[in-house]
């Protein structure tokens, strides 16, 4: 899930054509060159849409659960232009975990009380 108030967005038009762009993100080893992600990171595929959007779950590794502080949600969209070339927008954005709907944190009980 990504709130949009604390995404980092990033947004520009590539030369290339979405599917070029594509393999640059998809193929690990040509995603290692362009992204260059540290040693420390983690990523996982979370949702593709091929030639138009890929979702990783980014991850500092040592993290323990999804959601803890460090994870977050890097999402790729890649729409064609008139030009031949890539309109690219990037979305990084924390990993908000949804709370449960019967959570009894301590502002419930004190509600009920």
């Amino acid at each position: 899930m990504i709130t949009d108030d604390s995404a980092l967005v990033f947004e520009c038009s590539l030369d290339a054509p979405p599917e070029k762009v594509w393999r640059a993100l998809s193929i690990p080893e040509y995603l290692e060159r362009w992204l260059k992600p540290g040693d420390d990171v983690e990523l996982a595929v979370m949702a593709a849409q091929e030639n138009k959007s890929l979702t990783y779950h980014w991850r500092e590794a040592g993290q323990g659960t999804a959601g803890e502080p460090g994870d977050s949600v890097v999402t790729f969209e890649l729409t064609p232009t008139a030009d031949g070339g890539t309109w690219f927008k990037l979305t990084h954005a924390p990993m908000a975990v949804p709370v449960a709907a019967n959570a009894n944190g301590a502002s419930a009980m004190l509600m009920a009380a």
